[in-house]
């Protein structure tokens, strides 16, 4: 049960975990919420299964967590202008139509990967040989001298334009009173046939999102 929705539903034990997420994070388990075709043993979703005939929810994210929120079903009626809505290329993650990604006003063709909008990763993560073209140039001084330099960087889906400007893409991070910069894109050696951009946190920061399971698409 979440607040009054409820579900009746399956869990996979999980008896050992390797990586450093569960370890740095406070979390117990994941409750997937993308599509079950990508559940582990095809267990059915907690929105698969749920009470609830909207199936929808959303994400306000913040840097500081505590201000951070997700409303289910549906969104925020209030502090937005314009909704931008994009179909569901591929009912697996939550995968959009990427036509190109951009480096201080170069485009950069991206059209043979999806984007990924995914809550569950902090950063934005994608293959090294596109994601090192769109950081290309970009080095963030850990002392955050000189962030008003850095160029914009952003992403299209489908004709949308979302610009991503150093407050958004540089992470700023608080440890013993010391506060580091540090580059919230990362490029990684991905498997072959792996041809997503993951657009985590600190996109949806920026980009409050809305899914909607209701007729496939995520709004913005």
């Amino acid at each position: 049960m979440i607040g009054d929705i409820t579900a009746t539903m399956k869990f996979g034990e999980v008896t050992s975990a390797s990586g450093a997420s569960f370890l740095a994070s406070k979390m117990s388990g994941i409750m997937g919420l993308a599509y079950d075709t990508i559940s582990v043993d095809g267990f059915k979703t907690f929105m698969d299964v749920n009470t609830l005939k909207d199936k929808s929810f959303s994400f306000y994210l913040h840097s500081n967590p505590t201000q951070s929120y997700m409303v289910m079903p549906g969104m925020d009626t209030e502090n937005y202008s314009v909704v931008q809505s994009h179909k569901v290329v591929e009912e697996k993650y939550w995968a959009l139509n990427l036509v190109s990604i951009t480096n201080a006003g170069k485009k950069i063709d991206a059209s043979k990967y999806k984007g990924v909008i995914d809550s569950g990763t902090s950063l934005i993560v994608g293959p090294k040989e596109i994601i090192n073209e769109m950081i290309a140039g970009i080095t963030v001084d850990s002392t955050c001298k000189g962030l008003d330099k850095l160029p914009e960087i952003g992403f299209t889906l489908d004709d949308q334009y979302y610009p991503l400007t150093a407050e958004d893409y540089v992470l700023k991070v608080t440890e013993l009173g010391q506060t580091e910069c540090l580059l919230g894109i990362q490029s990684m050696d991905m498997p072959a046939g792996f041809n997503y951009i993951i657009m985590g946190d600190v996109f949806m920061r920026k980009y409050p999102s809305y899914f909607n399971l209701n007729d496939n698409t995520v709004s913005f």
